[in-house]
């Protein structure tokens, strides 16, 4: 897959754009917030999905763990 990030790299990409790409480790639900630990295997890298965004967030809650999933957006610290 050409353009994917490693979790291990993705401290090095604050404010960009990117795509990453992993097993689904863990899937939390809390306050309308889902939080989606990604693992790949490189480690983890943390993904928030907003309820404002509406396709990914409903996809978001039928994720389970072991899932294996492609993600893109912007990074955050």
């Amino acid at each position: 897959m050409k353009n994917r990030i490693l979790a291990a790299e993705t401290s090095k990409k604050v404010s960009e754009n990117i795509t990453v790409a992993g097993w689904v480790h863990s899937r939390r639900d809390h306050g309308g917030l889902i939080f989606i630990d990604l693992r790949d295997h490189t480690g983890l890298v943390q993904l928030v999905i907003n309820p404002d965004k509406k396709d990914a967030f409903s996809l978001a809650e039928s994720l389970r763990d072991e899932f294996v999933i492609r993600a893109c957006g912007v990074v955050a610290e």
